[in-house]
Order: C-alpha cells, then structure tokens, then sequence
C-alpha cells in the first residue's frame, strides 16, 4: 500500500509526472543495452540455423554417395556375348562386372557304350534274375536284373542311375534293338558293365569316350568335368554348347540406367549443398533465418573445400600399395573420366555420354573408382573405399558428435543462454534503476510540495498585511 500511494503521490506536490519520468530515464538506458543483446541472440541463433541447414545439405549428399559406395550397388549387370550359339552365360547378385575373353576348345562328354544287336522277343540267362555289375573308376555296384529282358536291364539300370551315374536306353534300329548306356560327363567318370551270364555282352561298342571341357579365360586355362562351367568365375554359369570359332567375348557390365540415376542424384545432391552454402556465405542474402548467418565462418569455407576435394580427387587403386605400382584401375581414377565435372559457375554436371563410354570400355575401372571393390565398409575403416566410400567416411566424420561443427553448433548454442542470462540481469538492474528513480524523484516532489506550502503561506501573510496596512 506504502508503494501504491507513493506512486499515485508522485507528481501532487510539483505538478510534474515523475513517475513517467522515472521510467522514460530507465528505458532510455535499458534500450540500446538489450538492443545489443538482442542482436547478439539474433545472429547467433541464425548461426544455429545455418550449421543446422549446413548439416541436412551434408547428411543429403552423404545419402547420395551411400547409393554408390558399395561394389553390389553396381550388381545389376547385363551380359554381352559375341558368339551366343557357342556358350551361354548366367549371372547371379555375387557376379562382379568384367570383360572376359574365353575359348572353349573341347567339350565334356560321357562315355556311351553299345551292345551287340538284340533281336525282338530275346530274353538273357534263360530268363532268370541275374546281376550286372556297374564300375565307375574303382567303385563297383551290383544291380539285380529282374526281368530278364533288354526292357528289364533298361529299368533295373535306370533305377540305380543316381548311385552310378550311368544309364540306359533300348533303341530300334529297324531290324534289332541296341542297349546303349551312357555315364556322367568327365574324364573321370569311365564305366564298365559285366554279367556273370556268359551269354550277355553289353558294351561290345564304344561309341564315345568320356572327357572333360577344355576352355580358357583371360589367358588361364581351366579343365571342367561338365559343360555348365559354374566356379571358374563368381557368381557366372558358363553353359558350353560347343567350341568357340577363336576368342568369344562376353562382358559383364553394370546396368547403367539404374547408376547413371544414382549419379543424376549424387549430382543434385551437391548443387544443393552448393546452393545452401552459397546462402549462407553471403551477406546480402534475402533468405530468412540463415541467409548469410555464416558470412565469413571460416569452418563453412573449410567444409566446401573438402567435399569439393570429394569430387575432384584422384582415386587410383593400386595393386602393389608399398611401391604404388600396378594401378587396377589405370584408365579410370578420377570423377572427370566418367563424365563428372563443374562449370564455371561452380555446379556440378554430369556428360551421360561420357559415362556411357566408361562404362561400355571400362566397366570394372567404374566400379573401382566409386567403390575400391568393397562391400559394407565401416565408417570407421581405414581401407581403401573410392570415390563415395571415401566420401561417405569424411562427411560422417563431419556430422559426428564429437566433430568441429557439432562444437560450433554448441558453442553458439551456449552463447544464446549466456545472452539470455544477461536480459534477464539487465531487467534486475533497470528494476532497481526505476526504484531507486521513484524514491529520489519522491523525495524531490516532497520538498518541492514543502516549498510550494510555504510559498502559498508567505502569499497568504503578505496579503493579510498589506490589506491591513490598505485599510488604514
């Protein structure tokens, strides 16, 4: 109540509104002190709002080079074969791109051995059930004859073709029947039949001798005991039909349309971090919140040169990695050979007519230099990665919690609460300020209401005196 009626006191005694003087005094002194808080507040939040657009830009790009930082983001591949009447190919997701030179000079084949000519209606060993013994190599197995007919050995052979390998046919040649029986293809897999029947001749003829395949790839030669040649190459099933006329080419290239999307978004993806950076570098700029928020940030600049340096760098990778020698990738170790490159005004683009050429001569060469071969790279791994593995590790490098712009981003984040800390000292001192006014200006308006009494009084006295003297 003391407070109250001073207030509503202040000015009845010299007619002047001290109390909106009092205040008019503290806020003359209050305003430029929080304007400068304020601004202080204001630009550094906008410089939380920058290093938080800076960090998406990063996190976009870094997506961007995950799609092509893998060797199987690029196992879509589609297969040419320039002598397809002579060997079919098929791939499976482990095969991995490459030109392979191959020529086929044999083919496997199984032994077939013919029996003498059986005439219609013949039975063996007077009709009764009778053994045959069937050796593979030094493995021998009885199979028991039944019916004692060429229908009857064509069963019972037949239906022990899984544990042997061989089986049998009856063929009319128009006046006889022939048994042909024939094994498993390979060199290895030569077979005998005998009977302990003395009048059953079974393999009187041989009409074929088993071998295996012979075939080179890339300079190497390979023996396959079948014609479907499945681990001389990962994740590639050769299916031999007969022998190549000289070399057959057969190329294992990426699908392109689903990298070169990849690509087309990796390229996006930079000119947007591109464009962010160049909003929040430049002092003028009319974008709201972070427009211009990292004018001259020292560590903006440090980030662009990196991951330009992400695009532009050399990506060899060599064998020999002491002497650095042996480059598997000698015809492609850098971004530009594939069609990547900045135009003048900084943006990158990319030459789809260049990347088709890369990949359609040098296809392994690609992948190499987006993946160095590898699969599943931790961020953490020292290893060689290419072109976006390594991009990948540095920009995850950058968005870690313990990196340079996760600390400024704290930083500036702190700096925010300390300038909020000091409005709110600011308002306790203009409080005091405005209390320490009102009890002067109290004390003032007093002595002058004292002054103005006394005055009124004297008034008074001097007019009494006079009209006294006036009346005389």
């Amino acid at each position: 109540m003391a407070s109250t009626n001073l207030v509503s006191a202040l000015g009845a005694g010299s007619g002047v509104d001290v109390k909106a003087l009092a205040e008019s005094l503290v806020e003359a002194e209050r305003a430029p002190r929080k304007e400068r808080i304020d601004a202080k507040i204001t630009q550094t939040e906008a410089k939380i709002s920058g290093y938080g657009a800076l960090k998406f830009s990063l996190s976009e790009l870094q997506t961007a080079f995950m799609a092509l930082n893998d060797a199987k983001d690029f196992s879509t591949l589609t297969a040419t074969n320039s002598q397809p009447s002579a060997l079919g190919i098929a791939t499976t997701s482990s095969a991995t791109a490459g030109v392979y030179n191959i020529e086929v000079t044999q083919l496997a084949q199984a032994t077939r051995r013919a029996s003498n000519a059986i005439a219609s209606g013949t039975t063996f060993n007077s009709g009764a059930a009778f053994d045959l013994t069937v050796t593979v190599g030094t493995t021998s197995t009885a199979i028991s004859v039944s019916t004692a007919t060429p229908e009857g050995v064509v069963s019972a052979v037949n239906a022990q073709t899984a544990t042997t390998g061989v089986s049998a046919q009856l063929i009319n040649t128009g006046s006889a029947y022939t048994l042909v029986f024939t094994g498993t293809e390979g060199d290895g897999n030569d077979f005998t039949i005998s009977s302990a029947s003395s009048d059953l001749t079974f393999q009187s003829t041989t009409l074929q001798d088993a071998q295996d395949a012979l075939l080179n790839i890339n300079g190497i030669d390979i023996t396959s005991s079948s014609n479907t040649v499945d681990e001389a190459l990962a994740g590639v099933t050769l299916n031999l039909y007969t022998t190549t006329t000289g070399t057959a080419r057969i190329g294992l290239n990426p699908e392109i349309s689903t990298v070169k999307a990849n690509i087309q978004a990796l390229v996006a993806a930079y000119n947007n971090f591109s464009d962010s950076v160049k909003v929040l570098s430049d002092r003028s700029s009319e974008v709201e919140e972070f427009g211009g928020a990292l004018a001259g940030d020292s560590l903006l600049q440090s980030i662009k040169s990196q991951v330009r340096s992400m695009i532009t760098g050399d990506f060899t990778l060599y064998t020999d990695t002491v002497n650095l020698t042996d480059p598997q990738n000698a015809n492609i170790n850098a971004a530009w050979q594939v069609g990547l490159s900045f135009d003048r005004n900084g943006k990158l683009q990319l030459d789809e007519t260049k990347l088709d050429t890369a990949f359609s001569d040098y296809a392994t060469e690609v992948v190499t230099l987006f993946t160095a071969n590898t699969n599943d790279l931790s961020v953490y791994s020292t290893s060689s990665a290419g072109l976006a593995g390594t991009a990948v590790r540095d920009i995850d490098e950058m968005l870690r919690s313990t990196s340079l712009l996760t600390e400024q981003t704290s930083n500036a984040t702190q700096k925010v609460e300390l300038y909020k800390a000091d409005l709110l000292k600011l308002e306790e001192r203009m409080t005091a300020l405005l209390e320490r006014y009102m009890k002067q200006f109290a004390l003032m308006d007093s002595i002058v209401g004292s002054s103005n009494s006394m005055r009124e009084s004297m008034k008074s006295s001097f007019e009494g005196m006079m009209a006294s003297y006036s009346n005389k």
